[in-house]
């Protein structure tokens, strides 16, 4: 399936997350939505484009395609269960969010998360695994949690399929605008939660 296909940010309901989808992805402890953009890098580290979470609505900074992990053949339209291998590229920079071991992000020292490669280049590490999050008794109400189609509006984590890490952000500011995004833990834990918009 070609990374263009799908939905443009904006242009459908809330619904299932399909392959070819273009989403925003909110922290949910702090509001505020991952994001990268173009020459925003590490200047130390890895010297990869930084991953960080910013802004109160989404934007194009903050616009993800879902496509299928490497050398998989998914059709767009087809829905995301919780289990499933994905990888997520950034739709303004065409670079995919990454993580690798060895690299310390600057703040906490935790597991540095970047955006990385192009559109014809990526590797392993720009692999997650989408899992549920069931640890919200009211949310599991409002969701069959018996339904692993992930949905937009449901709390979910992502695991770095290389590490076994979690995508994880908190309150600690790389600049007074972005707070920092690393990989950390097991999980999962509240600062791994997240929510998806179109």
């Amino acid at each position: 399936m070609s990374d263009d296909e799908g939905n443009n940010y904006g242009t459908r309901a809330d619904g299932p997350i399909q392959f070819g989808n273009h989403i925003s992805l909110k922290h949910n402890m702090t509001g505020r939505y991952l994001a990268a953009e173009d020459g925003n890098i590490y200047e130390e580290g890895s010297g990869q484009q930084k991953a960080y979470a910013a802004g109160w609505e989404p934007s194009s900074d903050t616009t993800f395609i879902v496509i299928p992990r490497i050398g998989e053949d998914i059709e767009a339209g087809v829905d995301v269960n919780f289990g499933d291998v994905i990888r997520l590229k950034h739709l303004n920079t065409r670079l995919n969010l990454h993580s690798h071991p060895g690299f310390a992000s600057p703040i906490t020292g935790q597991q540095e998360v970047t955006c990385y490669g192009d559109d014809y280049t990526n590797d392993e590490n720009d692999e997650w695994i989408v899992e549920q999050w069931t640890f919200d008794d009211e949310e599991n109400d409002q969701f069959d949690v018996e339904d692993a189609t992930w949905y937009t509006d449901r709390s979910f984590f992502l695991r770095h399929v290389a590490t076994g890490l979690t995508l994880h952000s908190h309150d600690e500011l790389l600049n007074e605008d972005h707070n920092e995004v690393t990989c950390f833990g097991d999980g999962p834990d509240e600062n791994d939660r997240w929510r998806v918009s179109f």
